[in-house]
């Protein structure tokens, strides 16, 4: 599928692999909207998409508040009706046993990994299948039961889960909705690994599904 002028929007894409996707999509000419809680940052990364042929424009958002998705929205909404949808925005924070887990801490891991792609999905497929065409590739993880993070481990679980139930739904229509597992990254969040860079193209792959691919896929990514 060409991604020339497709309205692209990524959210953490202010950074890490965020960042790395929403440059391989200018660079195809798509028109990305970058969206992330760090202003500075999602404006850095929209120039760059523009620098690298695509169109960038940054909203602000945090995906856990419904309010600022609604918001977000609006001013995507400017770009053009959203066609692909990539949730990468996600948290990992300190090893911890579970019974040294804050409460707090387990609430705010879900509500950005697994909250945050559903409240996503729910504000933008009415739009994709009004129109008969959308694209959705949620960010999960291979490590599911990795000790001392436990939260990290569920919120993709249930992010596997989540894909795997909304695929099954769109069956019929021309809706994608997969999820890419790639390996650990050297991003803000965890140091060592491969680069973003590196694990752009398999991700894009399903990003750029041609219609009849299969859906509610969880793609390991090399």
């Amino acid at each position: 599928m060409n991604l020339k002028n497709k309205v692209i929007l990524i959210t953490g894409a202010g950074s890490g692999l965020g960042k790395a996707l929403a440059l391989a999509a200018g660079q195809g000419g798509a028109k990305v909207i970058c969206a992330g809680r760090r202003k500075e940052r999602i404006q850095q990364t929209a120039d760059e998409v523009t620098k690298a042929g695509g169109m960038g424009t940054a909203v602000e958002m945090d995906v856990t508040d419904g309010k600022s998705i609604e918001k977000g929205l609006k001013l995507a909404a400017k770009v053009g009706p959203i066609e692909i949808l990539i949730n990468n925005a996600g948290i990992i924070t300190g090893l911890k046993t579970v019974q040294d887990l804050p409460v707090e801490e387990w609430d705010r891991i879900m509500a950005t990994n697994v909250r945050g792609p559903y409240l996503m999905i729910r504000a933008i497929l009415p739009g994709m299948i009004q129109r008969g065409f959308g694209r959705i590739v949620n960010i999960s993880a291979p490590i599911k039961h990795l000790p001392k993070a436990s939260a990290y481990c569920a919120s993709k679980c249930a992010l596997d889960s989540l894909t795997k139930a909304v695929g099954y739904e769109l069956r019929g229509v021309d809706i994608i909705i997969n999820a890419a597992e790639p390996p650990f990254l050297d991003t803000e969040m965890h140091e060592g690994g491969k680069k973003a860079e590196e694990v752009v193209a398999p991700i894009m792959e399903l990003v750029a599904a041609e219609t009849g691919s299969q859906s509610g896929r969880i793609v390991k990514i090399a």
